[in-house]
């Protein structure tokens, strides 16, 4: 058991292991020097001593316990998270003849709060207090509606929030805070702004939790200019914004296509005097990689141990995916690798990146080991990881392997898409097997899955490369009534069939409207370039 140091102030300290060391008489027979000892074993964080030199007090010695003494006890154990306890200490407070007061019942409900107990604490809130005739006050509300809130009971936090004006208990700071932060977590963006612009009509100033939870609203309801008017006005009010508020912004701006926006967010975090967190890079991170920059990536990665920030996961994830879909798939492999020297469980995503890399690379060997070896490490291939590694298969020549990835997918519970379907299909054309490339295909409708010009267009070579001429036609003739677009493969697939089949007309007609086509899509180009 560790040491417990008491020190006393002109009385020198006295070191502990044991409640017996900590019970001299004096404690025992003196409620001040009592309410210094807890007030002592309260700062170190000693919650066990703290409830049992608490009961072996009211069980063992005559001293009349008081509220105060309750109230500390009730509160370490809360700071602690250990809610069974401060709420065995509330409980007995009738049995050492003590009536508890607003603030013990506070301790109680933000015990319950900390600990994650929403519904005791407003049981507590509700029954117990109306019983004793304790009248709730705001701190009474602003914990329930904590605990509510940490526990994701949105809609229970708001009834809350309301019931407060119904009892004349007016709203405070804190309890606009919950209440936003509550229906940031459930998704309540419209609520949650409603809560926040009402607040300096009631004479309430916004705080920093206030604006981080709008804000953070905003993010994910996918407002990234409502969140970067939110975060501009925090200056003009004289709330200085922190690293939460940074992080929720720059998420918002790379979530809403505002990649510069997000960068510049985060290069101006230093200048600020704003140390970036994990998230922080994580974010700008992820920016770089939706623009193509993954030099940037990498180097924020790399930057991060020398700001003292560890690399999570995601951080990983991040870089991997910006040097995957830069083309430094040598890159994204050596960074798969490092997980397991800095202590980082691949997930599906790090796993499904370094597939992705391997098949862009060719090296289907190399992605087939990663993927087998995902169950192995307790990790369940997606629908993503499914793809990228039939998709290497296909371009490896294995179209074995890629029909029996496809096939594999039901019995994971891997929905298998229109990016799965093709390039299956793709995988049989190139391996001569028409005859399972048009059996996949002929599936997807029933599949609730809508082929594309990939599918079509392997299904259709698939077809003429085996001899299937009129198969092939049929299905090139079907693509309009399907709204797809023929491309050049489709075109090339069909000429190619009319010509074996002797079909010359049809021929030249489908390579007049190739051309016709072609030109159509370079004049498109042409106006495009024009107008930016």
């Amino acid at each position: 058991m560790e040491v417990c140091v008491l020190i006393f102030p002109d009385e020198g300290y006295l070191e502990c292991s044991e409640p017996e060391q900590i019970l001299f008489p004096e404690v025992r027979s003196s409620k001040q020097i009592l309410r210094q000892v807890l007030r002592i074993l309260s700062e170190q964080k000693e919650a066990k001593l703290v409830y049992t030199v608490l009961e072996e007090i009211r069980k063992s010695t005559g001293l009349k316990l008081e509220v105060s003494h309750y109230v500390v006890c009730i509160s370490t154990c809360a700071r602690a998270k250990q809610w069974q306890d401060a709420l065995k200490l509330f409980e007995t407070m009738p049995k050492a003849n003590i009536q508890p007061d607003v603030i013990s019942y506070n301790a109680a409900i933000s015990a319950c709060e900390k600990g994650g107990q929403w519904q005791h604490a407003l049981l507590i809130l509700f029954e117990t207090m109306p019983m004793t005739k304790v009248q709730p006050d705001v701190i009474s509300y602003n914990a329930a509606i904590s605990a509510c809130e940490k526990r994701r009971h949105w809609q229970q936090a708001l009834k809350l929030f309301e019931v407060m004006s119904k009892v004349k208990v007016h709203p405070s700071v804190i309890s606009y805070s919950a209440a936003i932060s509550s229906c940031e977590k459930g998704g309540q963006l419209e609520q949650a702004l409603i809560l926040f612009e009402a607040m300096p009509k009631v004479k309430v100033q916004p705080n920093i939790v206030s604006y981080n939870a709008a804000i953070s609203a905003c993010e994910k309801g996918g407002q990234w200019q409502q969140a970067l008017q939110l975060f501009e006005a925090m200056t003009r009010a004289n709330v200085q914004p922190d690293v939460i508020s940074y992080n929720a912004v720059i998420s918002s701006c790379e979530k809403g296509g505002q990649l510069q926006r997000a960068l510049k967010l985060f290069e101006v975090m230093p200048k600020a005097k704003v140390q970036p967190g994990v998230i922080s890079y994580n974010a700008a991170m992820s920016a770089c990689e939706k623009v193509g920059q993954w030099q940037q990536a990498l180097k924020c990665f790399q930057s991060m141990p020398k700001a003292k920030v560890k690399p999570d996961v995601i951080s990983c994830n991040a870089a991997m995916s910006a040097c995957e879909k830069g083309g430094q798939l040598q890159q994204a492999l050596k960074l798969f690798e490092s997980m397991p020297k800095a202590t980082l469980q691949p997930s599906v995503v790090s796993y499904s990146a370094a597939i992705s890399a391997c098949e862009k690379e060719g090296d289907w060997q190399l992605a087939m080991k990663l993927f087998v070896s995902m169950p192995r490490t307790k990790i369940q291939p997606n629908i993503i990881s499914y793809n990228a590694a039939i998709s290497v298969c296909e371009k490896g020549g294995e179209w074995k392997q890629a029909l029996k990835l496809f096939e594999a997918m039901p019995k994971a519970t891997a929905q298998a898409d229109v990016i799965s379907y093709s390039a299956t299909i793709s995988a049989c054309e190139k391996g001569g097997q028409w005859r399972h490339a048009l059996k996949l295909f002929e599936a997807m409708p029933k599949a609730k899955v809508q082929p594309n010009v990939i599918s079509y267009s392997a299904v259709i070579s698939a077809c003429e490369k085996s001899g299937q001429w009129q198969q092939a036609l049929m299905l090139f003739k079907a693509m309009p009534k399907a709204k797809v677009e023929p491309n050049i493969i489709s075109y090339t697939a069909a000429i190619s069939a009319s010509e074996k089949g002797g079909q010359w007309k049809q021929a030249l007609k489908f390579f007049e409207a190739q051309s016709s086509a072609i030109g159509q899509q370079l004049y498109n180009l042409a106006g495009n370039l024009h107008c930016h």
